[in-house]
């Protein structure tokens, strides 16, 4: 029996080899460049990642004031003096002459007051001071008689001096019924309401008929000011109240009077500050010759002062209002970020005095996030069309 030899497998073909090979080179070539891709994709998200979390923040540079400035401040102003003027003595409004608005002159009669109580204390102190006068005058005589009898030798002298010293005792009730009648004509001439200086009547708070009490326990009959002169009273702030002194002009404007101001002077200050309000008070003199300003009225006064730092203006949103006190967030060379306690001082409404904290180049971040800490890199954005048409 003969053998029968199994076929061998065809060898591949040379072309087909190559094939292979190639398309094994371009699945590596594939699979390298899917893997390149990613990782270029994770370098670029990782430095997108970096980018975005440093913050973007735009700045502004403080504006210096001068040292030399004019302080703005509203103002009371007031009468040079007001007089409550009381009655001194009790009784009933008899009749009253001058009423509010009227100018008066000092010693001018106001009222009359009809005080019979007063009327009837007065005649018995006098009666009572007579009878006693003439106590005293037969006391005198007594007296002397038995000085020359006891000169002579006929009475003891004991009963002479006894008789003097009564004599004495009556002159000395005499002096004290003196004191009593001057006493009840004082109160008797106080019934004639008098002005106690040249003014204006402002208020009449009596009627006729009505009943008044003496001292200042009841109603005030009425009210005179002295209108000459007025006084207008400010209270400086801390920061200028060095550069106030007696004596300098001080512009006064008065919204009702117009806009042209009128010129004061610095009549005094309080030489001390409030404590609570930390400023000075100040009182400014307006002469008022002519009677054409009247006192109650709003003024604005101006003054001319210097401060002894200087002060930057810096808009509103700058501040940040921390636990610890006021901050601002300034940025440095390295675009790191520094938060600098700062002293306020005027509040102009958008924008804002800084007292203490800013020096002159500094870069303060516009509305700081609360989220900024100290030492944080940020990145400086470069000034819109807004802020470049405001700078100079």
């Amino acid at each position: 029996m003969s053998s029968v030899n199994a076929p061998h497998p065809a060898k591949p073909s040379r072309g087909a080899r190559l094939v292979l090979i190639g398309l094994g080179v371009v699945l590596v070539v594939l699979a390298v460049f899917g893997i390149v891709k990613r990782v270029q994709a994770r370098h670029e998200l990782t430095a997108d990642t970096d980018r975005n979390a440093i913050a973007t923040v735009a700045t502004t540079a403080p504006k210096a004031s001068p040292k030399d400035q004019s302080l703005s401040l509203p103002g009371t102003v007031t009468s040079w003096q007001d007089a409550q003027v009381y009655a001194r003595t009790t009784g009933y409004v008899a009749k009253w002459y001058v009423d509010i608005g009227a100018k008066v002159k000092k010693g001018q009669r106001l009222a009359d007051l009809d005080t019979p109580d007063v009327d009837n204390q007065l005649l018995q102190g006098k009666a009572q001071m007579r009878t006693d006068q003439a106590t005293m005058d037969f006391a005198k005589v007594t007296a002397d008689r038995y000085a020359k009898l006891a000169a002579q030798g006929l009475i003891a002298q004991q009963t002479a001096d006894q008789y003097l010293a009564q004599y004495k005792a009556d002159a000395a009730t005499v002096q004290a019924d003196e004191a009593n009648v001057a006493r009840l004509q004082n109160l008797e001439d106080f019934k004639h309401i008098e002005a106690p200086y040249d003014g204006v009547v402002t208020q009449r708070n009596l009627n006729i008929g009505a009943l008044v009490d003496a001292g200042a326990s009841g109603s005030n009959l009425f009210v005179i000011a002295d209108t000459r002169t007025l006084r207008v009273f400010v209270d400086v702030p801390e920061t200028y109240a060095a550069s106030v002194h007696v004596g300098m002009p001080a512009d006064v404007s008065l919204n009702t009077y117009g806009a042209k101001p009128i010129t004061g002077t610095v009549a005094r200050t309080a030489d001390a500050l409030d404590p609570n309000t930390r400023t000075l008070r100040t009182e400014i003199d307006v002469s008022n010759t002519e009677q054409q300003l009247l006192p109650g009225v709003y003024a604005n006064v101006k003054l001319q002062v210097s401060t002894a730092t200087r002060n930057y203006v810096v808009p509103a949103n700058v501040l940040l209002f921390r636990a610890e006190g006021l901050r601002v967030a300034l940025v440095d060379g390295q675009q790191r970020v520094h938060l600098q306690p700062v002293t306020l001082g005027r509040d102009f409404g958008s924008t804002v005095e800084i007292t203490e904290g800013l020096n002159d180049g500094d870069r303060i971040v516009l509305s700081p996030s609360d989220s900024l800490s100290e030492g944080q890199q940020v990145k400086v954005a470069g000034p819109n069309k807004v802020q470049q048409q405001r700078m100079p």
